[in-house]
């Protein structure tokens, strides 16, 4: 029924407003051309609270600055927080050593992934095994050894597919007796600065230390151990998961004035990792839905349902703020048109990407297109399937979309170092920011 419902709105958006969308949808991206709050609280964020990890003082500072934002510029119906448990852990430092049977060692740049575990203050020495492949791995003798694993990244489509290696690799290698491993950065871009990402661990199997290394540094160790068979590892972490933490989720919104009770949701991460400002991933996106309800208030946009946005913690680690306001959804019988997760960093307008039925889902991309493919919006794309897992689809059945910008080159810098305020293309990221507020309009 809500499908439905959506679509009427959305037909009588089009057709029956004052404004024509063609006008409105000209305002906001001439609005978002000549912005300039966009970028400079983007660029605050990042200089002043980088390393913005779940449970962090960067995080909570972060926090108040969104919400002093939003409290002073933007003014909305109704501004709030969510207390949330999170997983707190400190990097520590890392250091990997590649001892060869003959010569001198040489370290290799590296950095922990997420949540793992140190040495303990031991440096770990043993034989390394490579492995490029899941096939590779299941083939491998890896007991009392440091598993590297180097399956390359081939392109920016192929985060999932090399994404094993980070997420389980850990767990599987500790199945099988594994000391330690080390992790290919996932990126294709051939360069010597380590990307970080959370590994997952079992609670039934003993955990061991987990450190990802640079392309450049991969490509280094692997053609060493061509050469030398007996080539030695050591690693030593001084990473500690430490007790959990409390922080919390920013939740605005202004009140639809013909249909309050169902809501529109934009929802960003404020975490991100300990090496970079995250700018990219993912305070542009937190920014993206400030804005987007400061375009509503300064155009004069009076949205008939509630357009709501949510900055939520731990997304890198385990969504434990998502799924906390999920809760609180399913407790106070929320209705949802849809939750718009967005997280694909700073560049300009790709796509939308919608979990809806057949029929809606073409009547719907005819009319988003029709207004939005001018501004170089490609078509939009039917997710099958949704996200079923997603907490907000579990607990409320909110319908999922995904806002998609360019990520040509978004995996260079992703979980790295190089994630910082100056990679941003500041004239893409405001026309981004113009797509999300239109596309928003018109589903209004």
């Amino acid at each position: 029924m809500k499908k439905y419902l959506l679509l009427l709105v959305l037909i009588s958006a089009v057709s029956c407003t004052k404004m024509t969308p063609e006008k409105q949808i000209a305002r906001i991206f001439n609005y978002f051309d000549k912005n300039t709050s966009a970028v400079s609280t983007l660029e605050t964020v990042c200089n002043n609270y980088p390393a913005r990890m779940s449970g962090s003082q960067n995080n909570s500072d972060a926090i108040d600055y969104f919400t002093l934002v939003l409290g002073k510029y933007v003014k909305p119906d109704n501004l709030w927080t969510q207390d949330v448990t999170v997983p707190n852990w400190n990097p520590g430092e890392t250091k990997v050593t590649c001892i060869p049977s003959k010569g001198e060692p040489f370290n290799l740049n590296s950095v922990p992934l997420g949540l793992s575990i140190g040495t303990d203050g031991q440096t770990i020495t043993a034989d390394v095994v490579e492995v490029s492949s899941r096939e590779d791995f299941d083939k491998a003798a890896i007991k009392d050894k440091i598993v590297f694993f180097n399956e390359a990244m081939s392109d920016e489509n192929g985060y999932g597919k090399a994404g094993w290696q980070r997420r389980q690799g850990a767990a599987m290698a500790a199945k099988r007796g594994a000391v330690g491993v080390i992790v290919r950065s996932l990126t294709k871009l051939t360069n010597d600065d380590p990307h970080t990402g959370v590994t997952n661990y079992e609670d039934s199997v003993k955990q061991i230390p987990a450190i990802a290394i640079s392309t450049m540094g991969a490509d280094k160790l692997s053609a060493e151990l061509k050469n030398d068979k007996r080539m030695k590892l050591s690693i030593s972490s001084t990473s500690k998961r430490l007790p959990d933490a409390i922080g919390r989720n920013l939740v605005a919104e202004f009140t639809g004035r013909e249909h309050p009770e169902h809501i529109i949701l934009l929802s960003a991460h404020i975490d991100c990792w300990f090496n970079s400002q995250g700018a990219q991933d993912n305070a542009a996106s937190c920014v993206a839905a400030i804005e987007t309800l400061r375009a509503f208030k300064k155009l004069g946009i009076k949205p008939k349902n509630t357009i709501r946005i949510v900055l939520y913690q731990d997304e890198e680690t385990g969504l434990a703020g998502m799924k906390e306001y999920a809760k609180i959804a399913k407790e106070k019988d929320e209705q949802y048109l849809f939750n718009m997760e967005m997280d694909s960093g700073a560049g300009g307008p790709k796509t939308f990407m919608v979990s809806e039925p057949e029929g809606f889902y073409i009547k719907m991309k005819d009319i988003v297109n029709q207004y939005l493919s001018s501004y170089g919006v490609e078509e939009i794309q039917s997710l099958k399937g949704g996200r079923a897992n997603w907490p907000l689809t579990e607990k409320v059945h909110a319908p999922f979309y995904l806002y998609r910008s360019n990520t040509e080159k978004y995996f260079d810098i992703h979980h790295s170092s190089s994630d910082n305020f100056d990679k941003v293309d500041q004239a893409a990221f405001k026309k981004g920011i113009a797509a999300i507020t239109s596309f928003v309009y018109l589903m209004d």
